[in-house]
């Protein structure tokens, strides 16, 4: 999970709706302003530079007529236990988050990869459901860019807290977030596991070259921790961020990623 900053400015036709009407649902503005939808939907997937919000996958668009998106707008703050005459968190910008379908659709593009038949194969929304636990678990827009909270087995692609640097304050928070999330979904672990072993094989093939190891890092870095020109980071770029170390840190603080 790494920091989302979403844009102040809330797309024009979710504040126009809530205008008009303040009490209805999400679902309603889903299926009749699907011009407003879809405007909610691009703005998120740029404000997420293209990351599922919780376990950092790539949103990927269907692409053929059988496919369907492997994104959906999960509500942080769940919608089943908003009270009438209370905060409608339906319609709340800020409770808008882009996430994948954790592992719970068939029809996705890559479904050999992203889909299971698995219930203990579900991640992300999924498993979080329609539970009020979000004063226990980790919130992608408030959490700090400037700090790395999560380490990983480099053998399994597991995610664990990296105890060394995860503020105190926030390890309890972290580890449910990890067990209420599913985080360590064995569909997540094995996608997780390719990358490392890709990224073995890159430090590799740079050192071939005569390269130090510092400066293999500082390479790949700059090739891997960057947006591409059309603003998406690759997928799980917490992990490739610990697997760079202080290459990582340091190419990210010279690019204002900590502000």
């Amino acid at each position: 999970m790494k920091r989302i900053y979403k844009s102040p400015k809330e797309p024009e036709l979710l504040c126009k709706y809530r205008n008009l009407y303040p009490d209805e649902t999400w679902e309603h503005f889903r299926r009749h302003w699907r011009k407003g939808y879809r405007q909610v939907k691009e703005a998120t997937i740029m404000d997420q530079q293209g990351l599922c919000a919780y376990c950092e996958v790539s949103i990927k668009l269907a692409e053929e007529e059988s496919e369907v998106d492997d994104f959906r707008i999960e509500h942080f703050f769940p919608k089943s236990v908003v009270n009438k005459g209370a905060h409608n968190y339906h319609l709340d910008w800020w409770n808008l988050l882009g996430v994948c379908h954790g592992g719970s659709q068939p029809c996705v593009p890559d479904a050999q990869w992203r889909f299971s038949t698995k219930k203990r194969d579900r991640s992300c929304d999924v498993p979080k459901g329609s539970k009020e636990i979000t004063g226990r678990i980790l919130n992608p827009l408030k959490i700090p860019a400037s700090i790395r909270l999560f380490r990983y087995a480099e053998h399994t692609g597991k995610i664990i807290i990296d105890e060394t640097v995860c503020p105190l304050g926030l390890q309890k928070k972290a580890r449910t977030t990890i067990k209420e999330l599913n985080l360590n979904a064995p569909r997540l672990m094995r996608m997780r596991k390719v990358v490392i072993e890709w990224l073995n094989e890159e430090i590799t093939a740079v050192m071939q070259t005569g390269t130090t190891l510092e400066e293999g890092l500082s390479l790949l870095a700059e090739s891997f921790l960057l947006p591409d020109d059309d603003g998406r980071y690759v997928p799980f770029f917490t992990m490739i961020r610990w697997y760079l170390g202080a290459a990582a840190e340091q190419l990210l603080a010279e690019h204002n990623y900590n502000i």
